[in-house]
C-alpha cells in the first residue's frame, strides 16, 4: 500500500511539473518537456495524454520544416476553465473572470457591499448575476477568490475585522460556500494586489518585495523569499500614519480645508485636481502635497533599509500621476540614505485591477504550480 501510495505521489508530482512547464513555456513539445524534466519520453507521453484527456492542455499544431520529423506542440487549453476574482476594497466592487492563460474575459463593476447584511445577502446575488452573464457551465469555474480589506483569520475563512466593510468576525467563506459549489478562497486585498504584481505585473520574477497601497485602503504588503509575511498576529503592514491619506479621509479634509475650490463631483476627481494644482506649483496645495509625500517617502525609505527588498511597488492614487510618482520615487531614494545602488521603485502594473487580478490568479498559481513532497 505504501509503495503504491509513493508511486501515485511521484506520478502527481511529475504531472504537476509538466503542467507547470507547459503553462510557463507553452507551446512546447513532448521532446522539450523530456529534456527539461529529465523524465523518460515514455513517462512524458503517458502523463501528457492523461492531462489532454482531462482537458487542461491540448495540442496546438506542429513545428519544424524539411524532411525531419515534425514535433507536436502542447499548450494550456485556455477556454476549458476559468477563475474569478472579486475585489471588495473599493466604492465600486470589481468582478473579473480570467481564462486558464490568465487573459481577462470579462470585467464588471458593481456597488460596494458594506456591512454584514450586504455581504450575507447582496454579495451572493451579485455573484449569481455575474456568473449568469457568462453563459458558461458553472463546472468550468475552477476558483473564486475574494480580495477583502481588513484582517483575515489564519484559515482564511473569516474577516476578523474590516473598518471599510464595517464587519467583525464575519464568516464570509462559510456563507458563500453554502451557496456556490465552487472552490472559494479569501485573501487580503493588499496581498492579492501584491501577488498580481509578482505573478504577471511589475514585480514578475522577484522574490522579495514591498507593496505600498494608498487608495481607499492604505497599508503595505511584504513578500520575503517568495513567502508572504503577515506577522505574529497577521497584522503586518498596518500603517496608521497613512490613514489620513486614504481617499475617504483625504477627501473629507480637502473639502473642509479648501471648501468648494477643489470639489469636482467625486472623491477621486477632487484628489486628481488637488494633485495637479500641487504639481503646478500653486500654493497652498504644493506645500500640502509635499508634506504628504515626504511622510510617505520617509516610511518607504525606512522599510527599504530594514528589509532590503529587490523592489518596492507604489499603488493607488499616490502613484496614478506620473509626475507625482517620479517625485515620490526621488524622495524615497533620498530617505534610503544615499545608497550607491538605490532599490528600484515602480508603480503598479495592474493599478485598480490589482486586487481582483490577484485574487483570480492565485487560482492559476495553485493549479499550475509544481507539487512537492509534504
Amino acid at each position: 500500500m505504501k509503495i503504491r501510495g509513493n508511486q501515485q505521489m511521484l506520478r502527481e508530482i511529475n504531472k504537476s511539473l509538466l503542467l507547470n512547464l507547459i503553462y510557463l513555456h507553452g507551446p512546447i513539445s513532448r521532446v522539450e518537456l523530456a529534456r527539461l524534466t529529465k523524465l523518460s519520453p515514455t513517462t512524458v507521453s503517458v502523463l501528457v495524454e492523461e492531462t489532454i484527456k482531462e482537458g487542461i492542455i491540448h495540442e496546438t499544431g506542429t513545428t519544424g520544416s524539411g524532411v525531419g520529423r515534425k514535433m507536436t506542440m502542447l499548450n494550456i487549453n485556455a477556454e476549458n476553465g476559468y477563475v474569478i476574482g472579486i475585489d471588495l476594497s473599493r466604492e465600486s466592487s470589481r468582478f473579473m473572470m480570467l481564462n486558464l492563460r490568465g487573459d481577462i474575459v470579462r470585467t464588471e463593476t458593481m456597488d460596494c457591499f458594506i456591512g454584514e447584511d450586504a455581504l450575507r445577502e447582496k454579495l451572493p446575488l451579485a455573484i449569481d448575476h455575474f456568473l449568469n452573464q457568462q453563459n458558461i457551465n458553472h463546472d468550468f469555474i475552477k476558483w473564486m477568490g475574494l480580495a477583502v480589506p481588513g484582517i483575515i483569520d489564519e484559515e482564511q475563512k473569516t474577516i476578523i475585522g474590516s473598518k471599510y466593510l464595517k464587519v467583525r468576525n464575519f464568516p464570509i467563506k462559510t456563507n458563500l460556500s453554502e451557496r456556490f459549489n465552487i472552490p472559494i478562497h479569501i485573501v487580503n486585498d493588499i496581498e492579492a494586489a501584491g501577488f498580481a504584481e509578482r505573478f504577471s505585473g511589475a514585480a514578475k520574477g522577484k522574490s522579495t518585495i514591498v507593496y505600498i497601497l494608498i487608495d481607499y485602503g492604505t497599508g503595505a504588503g511584504f513578500v520575503m523569499n517568495n513567502q508572504i509575511y503577515r506577522g505574529a498576529t497577521s497584522q503586518a503592514g498596518r500603517i496608521g500614519d497613512f490613514h489620513p491619506y486614504g481617499i475617504d479621509a483625504l477627501y473629507q479634509r480637502l473639502i473642509v480645508d479648501y471648501q468648494d475650490k477643489l470639489i469636482e463631483g467625486d472623491k477621486e476627481a477632487t484628489i486628481e485636481k488637488f494633485t495637479q494644482l500641487a504639481l503646478d506649483g500653486i500654493e497652498p496645495y504644493t506645500e500640502d502635497m509635499n508634506s504628504i509625500i515626504h511622510k510617505v517617502a520617509k516610511y518607504c525609505g525606512n522599510v527599504i533599509q530594514l528589509l532590503n527588498p529587490e523592489q518596492l511597488i507604489l499603488s493607488g492614487w499616490i502613484a496614478a500621476n506620473e509626475m507625482l510618482a517620479k517625485r515620490l520615487t526621488e524622495l524615497i531614494h533620498e530617505y534610503e540614505d544615499g545608497s550607491e545602488n538605490p532599490t528600484p521603485v515602480n508603480t503598479s502594473h495592474w493599478k485598480d485591477e490589482g486586487p481582483a487580478i490577484g485574487a483570480a490568479t492565485l487560482g492559476l498559481y495553485e493549479m499550475f504550480k509544481t507539487k512537492t513532497v509534504r
